[in-house]
């Protein structure tokens, strides 16, 4: 069956590389004819604030950019508060990719408010969505920091898990990074590859 177009979330926090996602996906999307609306809202996105890209590809005209609750069909999160900020947006049968990775904001870090007692990874897991995490400690490497280019790696999780090219996912990255960083981009793609392999 055509896959005739789907809602993504993708969230964390500034810094994360969110919006060249957003960009690298997008450009693979367009090479297979579909339309599509994005709508990033940065925020204080620069101060480690949360950062969210509403992302529809559809083989039809797409009129809005802003996915409402329950529409969402994939939330790729790299940070787990923002993951669980999310969840409620998803279908029935809506999928999480989410990292580990967890950001702690500034009022609890002072002790002005507690932080949840109970694991973040565990709430996302009792959900009851088809969830995918990943934890970037467990695959970090030597080739390349993990904690800057978990978008990459979420990337190649996401084009495995939908049986996209990666050749053609692979040529994206290195039209779209500076060249400095195309090797080490490259073997984060690869790594994101083996670990959804194994999940």
């Amino acid at each position: 069956m055509q896959d005739t177009g789907k809602n993504l979330i993708i969230a964390g926090v500034g810094g994360q590389g969110i919006l060249l996602f957003s960009n690298l996906l997008s450009k693979y999307y367009i090479k297979l004819g579909y339309e599509l609306k994005i709508s990033d809202v940065i925020g204080l996105g620069q101060r480690g604030g949360g950062v969210e890209s509403h992302f529809r590809y559809s083989t039809q005209p797409v009129l809005s950019p802003f996915i409402k609750a329950g529409d969402v069909d994939y939330l790729l999160s790299f940070e787990q508060t923002e993951t669980l900020r999310y969840l409620h947006c998803l279908k029935e049968d809506g999928i999480v990719f989410s990292s580990t990775f967890e950001l702690s904001t500034s009022s609890v870090n002072t002790r002005l408010e507690k932080d949840m007692p109970e694991s973040k990874t565990e709430l996302i897991k009792k959900s009851g969505k088809k969830s995918f995490i990943i934890d970037p400690e467990e695959n970090k490497s030597a080739d390349f920091d993990i904690s800057k280019m978990m978008n990459i790696v979420m990337l190649a999780i996401y084009a495995e898990y939908r049986g996209y090219s990666h050749e053609e996912m692979k040529q994206i990255v290195k039209e779209s990074v500076p060249e400095k960083f195309v090797e080490g981009n490259l073997k984060a793609y690869e790594k994101g590859i083996s670990i959804a392999k194994s999940l």
